[in-house]
């Protein structure tokens, strides 16, 4: 080791890292003037008595900051490759270099090197390698602003988002409004991902996915995906499956519909609510009328009558026959108008019904299926 005038040292042309963060730079030009280099840099002989920085260019740069005018210094010989090398390895190791440098270092470590040695020289496996180089496929604007630290109020737009906008490659516009998108609104990776596959499941919506937020682009989505669903022939075999995801999903909707809400919106969130909401009776309301028509059509017996579900209290239609919650046999003779307790039989078809069958009904009561049943109390319509 010996000490070099700073004046007699140049960075390496090809040195991999190309930006340094003025902040840390500070920082660590203020220890060094504090407490000098604590660790000597490593330089080739150039000729003349000038050196080349092999590592440790960000030492040499806060050390003349510091206004030394000397650093210490370890001068081995070596060739331009090994130079390459040694400094990549350096900031690879450290994770000095910024996701760019690190692929264009790579890159010209391959142009003197195979593909196996890379991979051993790194320690990295041969996916890590390529998604490493994958960058280099990006448009040199979106790689700039890989490299740009955000601003004030931005969100980062890192590594993985980059990845991501290699699937619009070609659009160069979509992808620097994509870039733009991920700051002003600190789009997550994940997040950005959901936009591009909409981007790419609906093309002619681009401009629509660009300038909304995310949970409208997932609307938009949802809409789309409505009116295709019903364009294609409906499956019979799926009906069943409908029917329990939509008596999930209407049980949900009525948890939420607590109008206490109201009290802490602003009044364009409760327009926001009101148009979600009135949006959804009015599709009820259309959907029910359908069910209506088609069950007075199917069975001439058809009356909609709503009762309570003796057991667990939900609101069915006597036809249902049983509580889709908990099973229980809606129709039974107790509740029923013409049921009488006192000689325990029904005045309107005289058959005998003990109180025990009355009250506990099953699927082989007289009650099970019958067609004068007339309940004491009936539940309003529904709409």
């Amino acid at each position: 080791m010996q000490l070099i005038d700073l004046d007699k040292i140049t960075p390496a042309a090809d040195q991999p890292r190309k930006t340094f963060d003025p902040g840390t730079l500070l920082e660590l030009a203020m220890s060094i003037r504090e407490r000098g280099v604590l660790e000597p840099i490593v330089v080739r002989p150039k000729g003349e008595g000038t050196y080349e920085i092999v590592m440790g260019e960000r030492r040499w740069r806060a050390a003349q900051m510091a206004g030394l005018k000397q650093i210490p210094a370890i001068v081995r010989e070596m060739s331009d490759q090994d130079a390459t090398v040694d400094a990549l390895l350096e900031n690879f190791q450290r994770e000095d270099l910024n996701p760019v440098e690190r692929a264009q270092a790579i890159k010209k470590l391959l142009s003197f090197m195979s593909w196996e040695k890379c991979l051993k020289t790194l320690g990295v496996s041969d996916s890590t390698l390529r998604r490493y180089l994958d960058l280099l496929d990006l448009p040199e604007q979106v790689l700039n602003e890989l490299t740009r630290k955000p601003g004030e109020g931005e969100g980062e737009f890192l590594e993985g988002h980059a990845h991501l906008l290699r699937a619009l490659n070609g659009n160069l516009g979509v992808q620097i409004r994509l870039v733009k998108k991920v700051r002003d609104e600190k789009l997550s990776v994940e997040e950005l991902k959901k936009v591009i596959g909409a981007i790419q499941e609906v093309p002619s919506k681009t401009e629509a996915f660009l300038r909304v937020p995310l949970n409208v682009t997932e609307e938009i989505l949802r809409n789309i995906s409505r009116q295709t669903k019903k364009k294609k022939a409906y499956q019979p075999k799926t009906a069943e499956a409908h029917l329990k995801s939509l008596q999930k999903a209407c049980s949900a909707v009525i948890d939420l519909l607590d109008e206490r809400v109201a009290q802490y919106l602003t009044t364009e969130q409760m327009n926001q609510m009101l148009s979600a909401t009135a949006d959804l009776a009015e599709q009820i309301a259309r959907f029910n009328k359908i069910m209506r028509e088609t069950l007075i059509q199917s069975d001439h017996g058809f009356r909609e009558v709503y009762i309570h579900c003796p057991l667990c209290g939900r609101i069915e239609l006597i036809g249902s026959l049983r509580c889709s919650v908990c099973w229980t046999v809606l129709r039974r003779c107790l509740d029923c108008g013409h049921y009488n307790q006192t000689y325990q039989k029904c005045e309107k078809t005289g058959y005998m019904v003990y109180m025990s069958d009355a009250e506990n009904p099953d699927e082989n009561s007289l009650s099970y299926k019958c067609e004068h049943y007339s309940p004491k109390f009936e539940v309003q319509a529904a709409a």
